[in-house]
């Protein structure tokens, strides 16, 4: 039998990482009616790591994020229970999608934004944690986007800017340049690189705005012949654009 946690209630089934004054790892509840379903506790025991965390924790309710359960307070120590999710990476996920298979990744766009917009009521420690690879996952079982919230000491030094630049990371698997990409989706993609969006919402607004006629041209794209496809680029340079294949 593994580690107990919890005066016995959490079964430590696998350490996913530990250094002085943090662990985390993966859990069972063996007391209650939980169907056995695989927990993370963030384990904070150095007294600063407690301080910092501990009120950001009491803040945090399952309105909030789904994937939440509770903070508690132990041994001198605190530890902080959320859900975990058994999914494939997103990155890797996006990586195995054929890069023409532009619908399987616009669909898979959308369950990530269907996702990140709880990470705007959340504090940006916990955002920019949940967005670092591998912690977003991509849960087939349910065709969801899902967060592994292991949030290390060192988010602290989160910020706008880094959240901002982990989503942009998946857009970019996304929306790889092919003749196939639908040019609303790479305006889509330089709009959101440009960093001048505000917060998720704007994004998922933005997103829904074009999603119809990016799949529409997509549609387009792959009926048209070669020459069709080489005269498209022609008018793209002329107004230069620089998408291309």
């Amino acid at each position: 039998m593994g580690i107990l946690l919890d005066n016995g209630r959490y079964q430590v089934l696998e350490n996913l990482f530990s250094e002085t004054g943090y662990t985390v790892s993966v859990c069972m509840d063996v007391e209650t009616r939980t169907n056995y379903k695989p927990l993370l506790i963030n384990i904070y025991s150095d007294p600063a790591y407690i301080n910092s965390f501990l009120p950001l924790f009491y803040n945090i309710s399952k309105d909030m994020c789904e994937s939440y359960h509770r903070v508690i307070s132990g041994n001198r120590c605190i530890m902080a229970v959320f859900d975990y999710h058994q999914g494939v990476p997103l990155q890797s996920y996006l990586e195995s999608l054929p890069k023409s298979d532009y619908p399987a990744r616009a669909q898979t766009v959308g369950k990530l934004l269907d996702a990140v917009l709880i990470l705007d009521t959340l504090p940006l420690v916990f955002a920019c944690s949940a967005l670092r690879p591998p912690n977003t996952v991509f849960y087939a079982k349910e065709n969801t986007v899902r967060f592994n919230f292991i949030v290390k000491p060192d988010g602290n030094k989160s910020d706008e800017e880094e959240k901002l630049s982990a989503f942009t990371a998946y857009l970019e698997s996304a929306f790889i340049k092919n003749r196939f990409l639908p040019e609303k989706a790479a305006e889509f993609l330089e709009h959101v690189r440009s960093g001048k969006v505000s917060g998720f919402i704007h994004i998922c607004s933005a997103w829904r705005s074009i999603s119809a006629a990016a799949m529409a041209e997509y549609e387009a794209y792959i009926q048209e012949s070669i020459f069709g496809y080489v005269r498209r680029l022609l008018k793209k340079k002329a107004k230069g654009r620089k998408y291309g294949a």
